[in-house]
């Protein structure tokens, strides 16, 4: 069995170390669930070796800078190349657009997505009705409200609330960039997405009015109700939104419209769902779904009651809408405006 490229941080393929090529699975799940997921991997793994089952080339990155694997995916052309299982979190445009029309719509690739998934999720949309992607958890995205950094103004209870001109310079969502420089390299662009699908071109320029600056998802909760809280409204995922330690001038909020729910899913090639299927098995598993919802990470596992507060609601686009050529411009279109308001625009307002 072949264990180094679980074992290190820095996976080792044959000639290519951050290759995306040759993989039986390549993986990746967002940073707090990163350990804890490859190494019950790696125990499924080891059971396999000792039950005299084939070995399985697996890559679960930490992520150590640069370039890694899933950046390669784009380039593969070849079906022969691909992971035979890949989990992502990442968009649920992993696929370049020649590779899809070529072999994910003409039936090469499935999701395994089990029956009797509970009734939040497929009433949100998660359930690809093309069947090609499985979703096994979803990461919710809610509001860190900082009471004193607010002020007077009204807490947000819907996200359509965040474009009102009274929250200028109140809105922080996620994002990096290289220390010394002005452009942000990463931001969320699924909000940026879920904005223009909703309000279209007009509805992210007024979001993006309200933005004084952006933060990594992880020094949200630890700014959030300080003297260096950059802002009254933090976007970011549940998980890392239950962190704050400051409950007494925080809170968080669920919008009443829904949590944008952001998919953690999985896709496997047909033609190996045979010699994949203990791991995929394994992401729609039960076990894996105990420390998805522990770290507030919903899963989908069927039977399982869903790990979210009484009556909320959760907010997906839809996959066919995210696969439409139309959403990729109109994601491009919202970055734009992101970049030309980046440097915000002093002066709060009142809210109508």
């Amino acid at each position: 069995m072949r264990t180094g490229d679980l074992a290190t941080p820095s996976p080792v393929l044959s000639g290519d170390a951050k290759g995306a090529r040759g993989w039986d699975v390549l993986g990746q799940v967002p940073v707090p669930l990163r350990h804890r997921v490859r190494a019950g991997v790696e125990d499924l793994l080891r059971a396999r070796a000792l039950a005299g089952d084939p070995p399985l080339r697996v890559s679960l990155p930490l992520g150590q800078g640069g370039r890694g694997p899933f950046e390669r995916l784009a380039w593969i052309r070849d079906l022969d190349a691909y992971p035979r299982l890949l989990v992502s979190s990442a968009g649920a445009n992993t696929f370049n657009r020649r590779f899809h029309a070529r072999h994910v719509e003409t039936g090469a690739f499935e999701g395994a997505q089990p029956e009797g998934v509970a009734a939040p999720f497929v009433e949100a949309g998660l359930i690809d009705p093309k069947g090609w992607i499985g979703v096994y958890a979803l990461a919710p995205y809610v509001l860190l409200i900082d009471h004193a950094r607010l002020g007077p103004r009204p807490v947000p209870r819907r996200w359509a609330d965040l474009m009102e001109p009274c929250y200028q310079g109140q809105v922080v969502f996620s994002g990096w960039r290289p220390e010394g420089t002005r452009k942000w390299r990463a931001f969320n662009t699924f909000l940026l997405l879920c904005f223009a699908l909703d309000h279209g071109r007009e509805g992210v320029a007024r979001l993006v009015r309200n933005v004084p600056t952006l933060l990594h998802s992880t020094q949200m909760p630890r700014v959030a109700g300080t003297d260096a809280s950059p802002g009254g409204i933090h976007v970011l995922p549940w998980a890392q939104a239950s962190l704050c330690p400051r409950p007494a001038t925080t809170s968080i909020v669920w919008p009443e419209d829904g949590a944008l729910a952001y998919p953690l899913w999985l896709t496997r090639q047909r033609a190996h769902a045979r010699r994949v299927a203990a791991l995929t098995d394994h992401f729609h598993g039960p076990a894996l779904a105990r420390i998805l919802d522990e770290n507030l990470y919903p899963a989908l596992c069927p039977g399982r009651a869903p790990r979210l507060p009484a009556g909320a609601r959760l907010r997906w686009p839809g996959w066919e809408a995210v696969r439409h050529p139309a959403s990729a411009r109109d994601l491009r279109a919202a970055c734009a405006l992101f970049h030309e308001a980046a440097a915000g625009q002093g002066g709060p307002r009142p809210c109508a």
